[in-house]
């Protein structure tokens, strides 16, 4: 196996520039190619709250007692949607449709959003139609969801707006939902974004008093409306991510220099070190401020780890050169050019490695 390695070397100019010059060009091919599938999916890490459905055997449980309210929501506006701050205000239309008989409007009104703040609550509009009452409610919410960032900026999101009345139990009163019941205004999120699926699921949630006793328990009635959105266009992945490779590459484009060009190789690859730190403070303004790494943090990691490898071999091969050119000086050394060779050809077999290292680990970073 080794024999054989070592014939294909010997076959592959690995020492010109034409030959690394191409490699570089499959390497951005490839990695293009990555982020292009990157990009075409949707790639979410978000959780949403569980519900507990009530179905029909539940309704059966609950009792004859059990009101059965419908609610939905429709979205007119977005004033604020900033998903990097996890600043987003709406502006919407909240509705429930309930037999007066069994329950009153002041109760329903009782409404609240969890984790949200109701920054505007307008008073009921109200149809009646027999003792059928149709209760709308302008209202104006801003959302704190838990939105994951781990992906970014390749990560899309789920908003979750969590819709309760903590004034009763399903026994007493429980939601229900339609495929219908939660719409969006046309065009009304930032073109950076656009939304893909919609979903209202209405249940219960069981909320744990205490740790000891597990019979101390509350069921609260719920609906769960959710906003799947996605990425639209590429500039923020271009303006984070092209800076980032083209310092890399000016630390791979000192591997295509002649091992005599010893201050271009040098600078070329401190070059790449530099650029890359200095850009870190670019990339932090358009981060998310979050605790924990995102891909771009592995990323960035990654490609200065790459950078610093290739200005301390550097270092190191102009080092040798400068040790063998002054022997030579000494001792009128004659097999000088072989070893001159021999450092080209370990230049080159550093370069394809460092190369197949960098190719390899950010396709999975990204698609992982």
């Amino acid at each position: 196996m080794l024999i054989k390695f070592k014939t294909l070397i010997n076959k592959i100019d690995i020492v010109s520039a034409k030959f690394k010059t191409t490699i570089m060009v499959l390497m951005c091919l490839i990695i293009s190619i990555v982020f292009t599938i990157a990009l075409s999916k949707f790639n979410t890490t978000d959780t949403i709250p569980e519900l507990k459905a009530i179905n029909s055997k539940i309704i059966q449980e609950l009792g004859p007692l059990a009101v059965n309210v419908k609610t939905g929501m429709y979205i007119k506006n977005f004033p604020t949607f900033d998903v990097i701050k996890n600043d987003i205000t709406f502006d919407a239309i909240l509705w429930f449709e309930f037999n007066s008989d069994e329950i009153s409007l002041d109760n329903i009104q009782k409404f609240s959003f969890d984790q949200d703040k109701i920054l505007y609550k307008s008073p009921p509009d109200i149809k009646i139609s027999g003792n059928q009452i149709f209760a709308k409610f302008q209202i104006i919410i801003n959302i704190k969801t838990s939105l994951n960032y781990n992906k970014f900026p390749f990560e899309d999101h789920k908003i979750a707006i969590m819709m309760t009345n903590n004034f009763f139990t399903p026994s007493e009163m429980y939601f229900t939902t339609d495929s219908n019941s939660f719409q969006l205004a046309p065009n009304i999120i930032p073109t950076s974004w656009k939304p893909k699926d919609l979903n209202v699921n209405a249940g219960y949630q069981e909320l744990d008093l205490s740790k000891e006793d597990k019979t101390k328990k509350v069921f609260v009635p719920k609906a769960l409306f959710t906003i799947d959105i996605e990425k639209q266009g590429i500039r923020k992945i271009l303006i984070i991510f092209i800076p980032l490779f083209a310092s890399v590459f000016l630390g791979f484009f000192s591997f295509a220099m002649n091992i005599a060009n010893i201050v271009g190789k040098f600078s070329l690859s401190i070059s790449a070190v530099t650029a890359l730190l200095g850009y870190r403070f670019v990339i932090e303004q358009m981060m998310p401020q979050v605790g924990y790494l995102t891909l771009t943090d592995i990323l960035y990691l990654l490609l200065l780890l790459i950078a610093l490898m290739c200005f301390i071999f550097q270092l190191l091969i102009t080092r040798l050169y400068l040790l063998y050119s002054e022997d030579a000086k000494k001792t009128a050394d004659k097999g000088l050019t072989q070893k001159f060779n021999y450092l080209e050809k370990i230049n080159g077999i550093t370069f394809l490695i460092i190369s197949f290292i960098l190719t390899v680990l950010t396709s999975v970073i990204i698609m992982m």
